[in-house]
């Protein structure tokens, strides 16, 4: 690190010097130009038009397909890069449907040329036209709809229901990983803050809550694949204890993230110490299952676990609250 003390010239102008070395290492030279950003109570020394081009990532097809290849899109979506080529000697059928199936679940990137051994995808999304906060908003809606038609459905054996929920959480895994995009972008951009207008830190805490709610959504699928596998309906308590359960719980869910939007210490706090009662009210209800033929309540304790952990990451979402609410130094 090197200290530098500002000094004035002409009477009017303040100057500060760089060390040479370091001028040349960041290849500077008498004329260039620079720009000066506020961060906050820093300052922000850049070279002018450094992300005036579109960012270009490469992802070597080689032998990837399925979920190899989907897996290796999605890493290089959610780094940031503007564009992806896809390189192979020669992208067999089956890689190029994978390739265009990837894209028609994300959002923003499109395929915009394709030879026998590339194709190139454009992200047209702007992300600054996006609101973080509203996307959690809209996270938050589909997954706790999700949750409650999950346990609804297993309690009523409706299978119409539970089919349905599967395909929602594509459209909350798009979210998501578009929100994810958006927070890596922030990260290895200092100036996307000013643009987006969202703070990193404040980011950061968005982020992980969608975290949690997508991992909400996972188990709503998990509950909801019960729901296709158990041959009747719960016996009529057990029913009776999933619906209490889930309520419960999507409750605690819901106060969650009203505590973390506002954000409200207290109702996180609160939150917190009303998981433990809920705990304790799903244990007693797993008790129901010890009368249940096995299998029956090998399926339906996988639905009172997933019930409890949808608990556990609603206590995550609250403690994630309370560290929101607490003042910065």
């Amino acid at each position: 690190m090197e200290t530098r003390r500002v000094q004035i010239t002409g009477g009017a102008t303040f100057m500060v010097t760089l060390p040479k070395d370091w001028a040349e290492a960041q290849r500077l030279h008498a004329g260039a130009e620079i720009e000066l950003h506020p961060h906050g109570p820093d300052l922000l020394i850049l070279r002018p038009h450094r992300n005036s081009q579109p960012s270009r990532g490469v992802l070597q097809i080689d032998a990837k397909t399925g979920d190899t290849l989907m897996r290796a899109f999605i890493s290089m979506y959610v780094a940031g890069f503007d564009i992806i080529e896809v390189r192979g000697e020669r992208i067999t059928p089956e890689q190029r449907q994978t390739i265009r199936r990837i894209t028609q679940a994300l959002i923003g990137p499109e395929i915009m040329e394709e030879s026998r051994d590339s194709i190139v995808i454009h992200n047209l999304l702007n992300l600054v036209e996006l609101s973080a906060p509203k996307t959690l908003d809209r996270i938050f809606l589909m997954v706790h709809d999700m949750f409650t038609d999950a346990v609804r459905a297993l309690a009523d054996h409706d299978a119409e229901l539970a089919h349905d929920i599967a395909a929602r959480d594509e459209d909350v895994d798009r979210l998501y990983l578009m929100l994810y995009r958006q927070f890596r972008i922030v990260l290895r951009d200092l100036l996307a803050e000013e643009a987006l207008g969202i703070s990193r830190v404040k980011l950061f805490d968005i982020h992980t809550v969608a975290r949690q709610l997508e991992r909400v959504a996972d188990h709503a699928v998990k509950i909801a694949h019960v729901t296709t596998v158990i041959k009747a309906s719960p016996p009529a308590k057990v029913a009776e204890a999933l619906r209490k359960g889930g309520e419960s719980v999507a409750g605690l869910m819901k106060e969650s993230v009203e505590a973390f939007r506002l954000p409200d210490p207290d109702l996180a706090s609160h939150v917190i110490d009303k998981a433990s009662g809920v705990e304790e009210r799903l244990m007693k209800a797993v008790k129901l299952l010890w009368d249940l033929a096995p299998q029956e309540a090998q399926l339906i304790g996988i639905a009172f676990d997933s019930i409890g952990r949808v608990k556990d990451y609603s206590v995550n979402i609250a403690e994630t609250a309370l560290n929101t609410a607490a003042p910065m130094p």
